[in-house]
């Protein structure tokens, strides 16, 4: 982690976001002078590459961590840790491990690599930043391969009869992106499965109220039907 005696260095930490967005292995330095100073003629975008390039190295305190070869940056993996790589990783790591579950101790090893993918996911790609051409694709895909993988995960707990840790996955997810309907969808069926139905019905409100206020929408008709089923197993159960 970086300390700051005053504030922070906005245009070195810049080129460091830049560069995890573009991938961070062996980005060309052009192509990050462009990238953050599209405005600038060629030679002078270089120039302040260049000397963004070395107030950054001056931060991070030692010049091993960024690898310049032959006009190309590479944040170096042996020195540095990256979360974002640390969440693909745990990506690609739990589809293979759920395309094999049937395999012995495919659970447990399905329970680690989960326990890596929500530490190192705490939020979309530079959400507190203002949005720029060059994070956005990054987040987008971020974001898209972290709920597909809430999804998955937590439809796995909901196949082995864990529904603690299927709706431990769900509220993790809302955490992080409450305007997903699904999460909501599926903490409904938990609840509703393991008779928790007053929660149910909360989670229910809770997804018609959050996508009122922020997209001015309703539920959709899947979210609305799980609700009923909720409302009729209630009177079934009090007639």
């Amino acid at each position: 982690a970086l300390r700051y005696s005053r504030k922070a260095p906005s245009k070195p930490l810049l080129l460091l976001k830049a560069l995890i967005a573009a991938g961070g292995r062996q980005v060309a330095g052009g192509s990050l002078a462009a990238i953050l100073w599209p405005d600038t003629d060629g030679d002078r975008a270089q120039q302040t590459f260049e000397t963004t390039l070395h107030r950054l190295r001056k931060y991070l305190g030692d010049d091993r961590y960024l690898i310049m070869d032959d006009g190309r940056v590479t944040l170096n993996s042996d020195l540095v840790w990256v979360d974002v790589w640390s969440f693909e990783r745990s990506v690609s790591a739990l589809r293979s491990q759920l395309q094999h579950a049937a395999a012995p101790q495919a659970m447990e090893r399905v329970a680690e690599h989960a326990e890596n993918l929500l530490r190192s996911y705490q939020g979309h790609f530079l959400s507190r930043d203002e949005t720029t051409c060059w994070s956005v694709s990054l987040q987008e895909r971020l974001r898209s391969k972290y709920i597909h993988c809430i999804i998955d995960l937590g439809r796995y707990w909901e196949q082995h009869g864990l529904w603690d840790k299927a709706i431990f996955c769900y509220r993790k997810g809302i955490e992080v992106d409450d305007l997903i309907e699904t999460f909501y969808q599926r903490l409904m069926v938990c609840f509703r499965e393991t008779g928790r139905r007053a929660e149910a019905i909360a989670a229910y409100h809770q997804c018609r109220r959050i996508l009122s206020v922020v997209l001015s929408l309703e539920p959709v008709s899947e979210t609305r039907a799980i609700y009923q089923s909720i409302l009729e197993r209630q009177h079934h159960k009090a007639g």
